[in-house]
């Protein structure tokens, strides 16, 4: 999937040392969120491996959209439908299996929409 190039604004908050490129629209609209609010973010900056083959080589892993410094959390951001979220589900429980001091919490498209909706946003869709 290429990142999206829609617009580069310029983020207050953020604290990762390139420019995100964002796979979708949501975290675009996520990240502004969260630089409007001054809340400190990073973009992608680790991946949790969660599975090793047997020489070494990583299997499965999960790299979380946001990290917010400040609140120690990890953020995944996603619109699919609820029916595919399980995946994603999975793999949170993974992490949190394997790494107990990691805390990661998944936004979908309902958690989104609501904090649109309480913030007065209009999403794109």
């Amino acid at each position: 999937m290429a990142p999206v190039r829609v617009e580069s604004p310029v983020f207050q908050a953020y604290r990762g040392s390139e420019p995100p490129r964002f796979v979708n629209r949501s975290e675009l609209e996520c990240a502004k969120i969260l630089d409007f609010y001054g809340i400190p973010w990073e973009y992608e900056p680790r991946s949790f491996v969660l599975e090793r083959d047997e020489d070494g080589r990583v299997v499965s892993a999960f790299t979380p959209d946001f990290y917010l410094p400040e609140q120690d959390l990890y953020i995944e951001v996603t619109v699919m439908k609820q029916s595919l979220v399980t995946r994603k589900n999975r793999k949170i429980r993974e992490v949190q299996r394997l790494y107990p001091d990691v805390r990661v919490k998944l936004f979908n498209r309902r958690d989104i929409e609501r904090l649109a909706q309480r913030l007065r946003l209009r999403l794109a869709s």
